[in-house]
């Protein structure tokens, strides 16, 4: 069993496209924040979903709100481990497998002896240009994966580093998947498409938001931080 687990809030413009990446996975848990839009009822329309609802919140400046990312995703992964699945996969609603992954990606978890898988995730800006630098730091032709997908026995968790967090299996941190657990990593062309930045105007919105809240008050504009952009490679597409 392959368990697709993902968060949201105010995600309608994206959780169908999500959903629709992953509709031959044979469960997409989806742990909804609080939304006020349309991402639960879009999400429901999918057979193979199933929305949780996480009612934390924390409070932040100017009367602004989010949910705890760490203690969202292990509200999460406790609901998909009493599947007991043979894979979890886990990412942000705008983070989407291309075509190859997509296609392959039953296949590569069915094949794989490791205990977590890595893929490299492609920034893009717009939706025909992407920031090598923040994809690939290692060299463009070669990308740095981070977390994917891990095996459903892992005991894998999240810690809370505001403004983000870390992982644990039991009570061991892991500094480096690599190195800690057995770690198949994927390279081009298999990748991950991270439509964050695809409408500037929500972008504009998405960091007036980080600086407002005081969540992130130093958070800088992609295009004042991942470099130059280069169109995207034919491998980088849905």
């Amino acid at each position: 069993m392959i368990i697709v687990t993902v968060r949201t809030r105010d995600e309608a413009h994206r959780i169908g496209q999500f959903c629709e990446a992953y509709k031959d996975a044979d469960k997409i848990l989806v742990a909804d924040g609080g939304s006020e839009d349309d991402t639960v009822s879009i999400a429901s329309s999918y057979p193979n979903v199933e929305i949780l609802h996480f009612t934390e919140r924390v409070q932040l400046d100017k009367g602004l709100w989010r949910n705890n990312d760490s203690d969202h995703a292990n509200f999460l992964f406790k609901h998909a481990y009493e599947y007991e699945p043979d894979w979890v996969i886990f990412d942000d609603c705008d983070i989407r497998p291309n075509y190859l992954l997509r296609e392959n990606y039953r296949a590569i978890l069915d094949q794989s002896d490791g205990e977590t898988v890595l893929a490299v995730r492609v920034y893009l800006w717009g939706t025909e240009q992407y920031f090598p630098a923040l994809s690939s730091p290692l060299g463009e032709e070669l990308g740095q994966g981070s977390l994917w997908a891990w095996r459903g026995d892992l005991d894998l968790w999240t810690v809370d580093v505001p403004p983000a967090f870390t992982f644990r299996t039991g009570d061991k941190h892991i500094k480096e998947f690599r190195t800690d657990t057995k770690c198949l990593e994927l390279q081009f062309p298999f990748c991950l498409l991270h439509y964050s930045w695809d409408d500037p105007d929500r972008v504009n919105a998405k960091v007036t938001y980080y600086r407002s809240s005081g969540f992130i008050p130093g958070m800088r504009h992609p295009l004042d931080m991942g470099g130059k952009r280069k169109p995207l490679a034919p491998f980088m597409y849905e």
